[in-house]
C-alpha cells in the first residue's frame, strides 16, 4: 500500500526524550490536528532539532493511514527560547499546551487555535506577564469553543475581581502592569475551576 504524504504547519506541544534513532514528538498541525510524529536522528548529518513549543513546516510521511507520521523536511518558522528563561513563562506556556493534547480541536476550530496559541507563546516569549497571558488565553479558547465564560463565570465575579477581569481580557498586555499578581492567580484558578465543573474539558 502506498504511504501518505502531506505538507503541513504546527506548533510542537510535546517532546519526550529522545530513544534510540528517533526523537518523538507530538505536533499540532492546520492539516491533520493532533499528529504523532517522529523524527529520524542521523549519525552523520544531524537533523534539524525541533524544541518544544517551536512553530515548524514540514513535509510529514505515513505508512499506516495517519496513525504515526516520520518528518522528511522539517523548518523552524518560530522559536520561542524565550520562554525557558522565565519559570512562570514555562509553566503557564505547559499548562496550556497540556490543555490543548488533552482536549482536541475540532477540525473548524483547528485555524483559530493555533493562532492563539501562537499569540500567547509570543507574549510568554516576549517576557509579558505570565500570568495574565495564561488568563487570557483561557478564556478565549473556552469562549472560542463555545462555553459562556462571559455571560456565567466573568459575570459572577464581585468587587475588585470583576474589574480586574474586565482589564486582563480587554486591556493590552501591556497596560496590566499594576494589577496584584495574587488577583490575577485568584482569576486563573477560578476560571479553570469553572471549567471543570461546567464545561466538557479537562483542565488540570
Amino acid at each position: 500500500m502506498a504511504g501518505q504524504s502531506l505538507q503541513t504547519t504546527g506548533f510542537v506541544l510535546q517532546k519526550p526524550p529522545a530513544q534510540d534513532r528517533f526523537q518523538q514528538v507530538l505536533l499540532l498541525s492546520s492539516d491533520g490536528g493532533q499528529m504523532l510524529c517522529f523524527q529520524r536522528l542521523a549519525s552523520r548529518q544531524p537533523a534539524v532539532a525541533l524544541d518544544l513549543f517551536d512553530e515548524i513546516a514540514a513535509t510529514l510521511t505515513s505508512t499506516n493511514q495517519g496513525r504515526t507520521w516520520f518528518f522528511g523536511e522539517v523548518r523552524v518558522v518560530r522559536r520561542f527560547a524565550g520562554i525557558g528563561l522565565s519559570f512562570a513563562a514555562l509553566t503557564e506556556a505547559s499548562a496550556f499546551a497540556n490543555l490543548l493534547v488533552r482536549n482536541p480541536v475540532h477540525e473548524e476550530s483547528r485555524a483559530a487555535v493555533l493562532t492563539l496559541l501562537g499569540t500567547a507563546l509570543q507574549a510568554w516569549n516576549d517576557g509579558r506577564r505570565a500570568d495574565a497571558v495564561a488568563l487570557k488565553a483561557l478564556y478565549t479558547f473556552a469562549r472560542d469553543e463555545g462555553y459562556p465564560v462571559k455571560e456565567d463565570w466573568a459575570a459572577g465575579l464581585r468587587g475588585s475581581d470583576r474589574e480586574n477581569a474586565r482589564r486582563v481580557l480587554n486591556e493590552p498586555l501591556a497596560a496590566l502592569d499594576g494589577i496584584e499578581a495574587d488577583s490575577v492567580a485568584r482569576l486563573l484558578e477560578s476560571l479553570r475551576r469553572y471549567l471543570r465543573g461546567h464545561a466538557e474539558l479537562v483542565v488540570e
